[in-house]
């Protein structure tokens, strides 16, 4: 019997599956929401991200979704490490193991590294949307939150929750990334709804002290428009400006077009003057950053 009550997972507590026998050892809290609450976990010197969830029908959506993705041809395909149940104290609840990353959020790292690496992060943070897409999927709950940031810029998506298939409802949203929260479209999971809240992402985290005025709006004068005066007057995404205005008003057709827009337009001068995020990345990848260099100096703005 599986139940939506929360179990109690401390510190050094011994998670076993009840089908697949496997033990994982809980290290830390990573994060919690609604839905779910997730923990690093070892077992047998390796790290992974654990989600218990604290609804079985949620959940089991974010695990089908998650089986998807792990069948398809895209960097998704590794997510997904296990699905099991586990019980305690007679009662069953449901999890899943998922591939641990390491980095930073979104938020963290435009505060230590600035608002210089948003062109990088932006076309990454595209790529991933455009082959979740190409999958069938929309992510749904886009925000800084359910982003981790890794090495070169590198993004990846931690939280899957939110995640529907094209031409349903959307099933997890956080209101002010949501285009129906601002009277600008339905909660219908279509493309659109995922680039819709990657502009209103990036005016969030670079525009953190404007954007916060957003609680005083009415929702009756609650529009889009002030979402483009806020990009307006925002120096930061005054390059890719254009191209957020079009994803604001709902003018691009897929993630692809915008993807191919934003790699045309959105690098800047070509050239991050920031050091690498860590030390390892100089080490293990140093042949590697040479060609994203010179894969950067092309992609210029005209």
């Amino acid at each position: 019997m599986t139940t939506l009550f929360e179990p109690a997972v401390p510190v050094g507590a011994w998670i076993q599956g009840k089908w697949n026998k496997n033990q994982y050892r809980v290290e830390r809290l990573l994060g919690e929401g609604a839905n779910g609450k997730v923990f690093l976990v070892s077992r047998r010197k390796r790290l992974y991200a654990l989600k218990i969830g604290f609804d079985p029908a949620d959940h089991q959506s974010e695990v089908n979704a998650l089986k998807a993705l792990t069948k398809s041809s895209t960097s998704f395909q590794d997510m997904l490490v296990e699905a099991d149940d586990f019980s305690q104290e007679g009662m069953d609840y449901p999890f899943c193991v998922m591939r641990y990353i390491k980095g930073k959020s979104l938020t963290e790292f435009i505060k230590q590294y600035g608002t210089d690496w948003i062109p990088l992060i932006g076309l990454n943070l595209l790529r991933k949307l455009s082959e979740l897409h190409s999958s069938g999927f929309v992510f749904g709950d886009l925000k800084a939150e359910n982003m981790i940031i890794t090495g070169y810029g590198e993004v990846e998506l931690i939280d899957f929750g939110g995640v529907t298939a094209k031409g349903r409802s959307v099933k997890q949203f956080t209101e002010v990334y949501d285009r129906g929260f601002w009277n600008n479209g339905s909660r219908t999971a279509d493309e659109g709804y995922d680039l819709f809240s990657f502009a209103v992402l990036l005016l969030q985290v670079t525009d953190r002290e404007r954007f916060q005025s957003v609680t005083s709006i009415l929702p009756q004068t609650r529009n889009v428009e002030w979402l483009i005066e806020l990009l307006q007057g925002c120096p930061p995404l005054a390059q890719a400006a254009p191209l957020l205005r079009k994803a604001l008003t709902g003018r691009y057709d897929s993630s692809k077009q915008m993807l191919a827009d934003w790699r045309a337009r959105s690098l800047g001068n070509g050239t991050v003057h920031k050091k690498p995020v860590n030390g390892d990345w100089i080490k293990l990848c140093f042949a590697a950053s040479l060609i994203v260099f010179g894969a950067t100096l092309y992609l210029v703005w005209p």
